[in-house]
């Protein structure tokens, strides 16, 4: 599976699973392509997050239907500059819906929590 196929099979979803090393179970996310990368955000802050478990190790897996593609999850180097697009791809990706849960919490901190899933043989 190339980028492009990965991005399509991502893109043709509302809801995917990632999990963070082989121990842990597979949890539902949005998971949102911009410019060929991938990022998922915590909305939930807890204090054994998957946020903190990829935080911990980077190494983890996305699935999506029966594929699993194994990733490192980091936080982007770009940060400040990717974030504007990942919104972009949040509201593209659910439209109204992502407006109405950014009333609902804190945007500063959402977007501070932006962790990038980098596939590992693509």
């Amino acid at each position: 599976m190339n980028i492009n196929e990965l991005a399509k099979l991502i893109n043709s979803k509302w809801v995917h699973q990632i999990r963070s090393g082989k121990a842990q179970r597979f949890i539902d996310i949005l998971i949102v392509e911009t410019d060929g990368r991938f990022f998922v955000r915590q909305y939930k802050f807890g204090e054994s997050s998957w946020y903190d478990a990829f935080l911990k190790n980077p190494n983890g897996e996305i699935k999506i239907n029966e594929t699993i593609i194994p990733i490192d999850g980091v936080v982007p180097k770009d940060l400040d500059v990717i974030n504007p697009k990942v919104n972009k791809a949040y509201f593209k990706k659910i439209n109204i819906v992502y407006w109405l849960m950014r009333l609902t919490y804190d945007r500063a901190k959402h977007e501070a929590s932006t962790l990038e899933l980098i596939p590992k043989e693509i």
